[in-house]
């Protein structure tokens, strides 16, 4: 598989980010084979199941935001 990616630079020049055509992405992620573990599965359709019984649990981003700018 030939890869070809494009880099980004910060004004330091130094490399922050790869840019990759996305039908070389998909290659690579399928050779990769990008999985989440059962476990972790498992513990969001536990969390999802929590929520489901209790929305309350949630909390909107904008609240979370606020939160964390009061700190």
């Amino acid at each position: 598989m030939d890869i070809n990616p494009q880099y980004t630079f910060d004004k330091a020049g130094n490399p922050i980010g790869v840019f990759l055509p996305m039908e070389e992405w998909k290659q690579l992620s399928e050779k990769l084979e990008l999985d989440i573990p059962t476990w972790q599965k498992e513990k969001v359709l536990l969390e999802k199941q929590k929520i489901d019984k209790d929305p309350t649990l949630l909390v909107d981003w904008s609240s979370v935001k606020q939160q964390l700018s009061n700190q």
